[in-house]
C-alpha cells in the first residue's frame, strides 16, 4: 500500500540517526565524519576514516546496532 512507504523512511532515517549517535559515542574523531544511509534492511557507511582500525570500528559498530541485514562498507582510508 501506499501509506506504508513512509512509515519505512521514517524507520530508515532513525536507524540512520541512531548509527550516527553510536559511531559519535565512539571518540573517535574520524567515525564522527562518516554518513550513514539506511535503505531497508541495507545500511551504507559513506566517508573517510584516518586507519583501518576506524574502519573496522565503524564495521562493528553499525554491525552490532543494525540487526540482520546488508552491511554496505563504501567508506575510505586516508593513508
Amino acid at each position: 500500500m501506499i501509506a506504508t512507504a513512509p512509515i519505512l523512511a521514517n524507520e530508515d532515517a532513525g536507524l540512520a540517526t541512531q548509527l550516527t549517535a553510536h559511531l559519535a559515542e565512539t571518540r573517535r574523531a574520524g567515525l564522527r565524519q562518516l554518513a550513514v544511509a539506511v535503505s531497508g534492511n541495507k545500511v551504507t557507511l559513506h566517508g573517510h576514516v584516518s586507519s583501518y582500525y576506524e574502519k573496522q570500528i565503524a564495521i562493528e559498530t553499525c554491525r552490532t546496532r543494525a540487526g540482520a541485514g546488508w552491511l554496505i562498507d563504501a567508506a575510505d582510508v586516508n593513508v
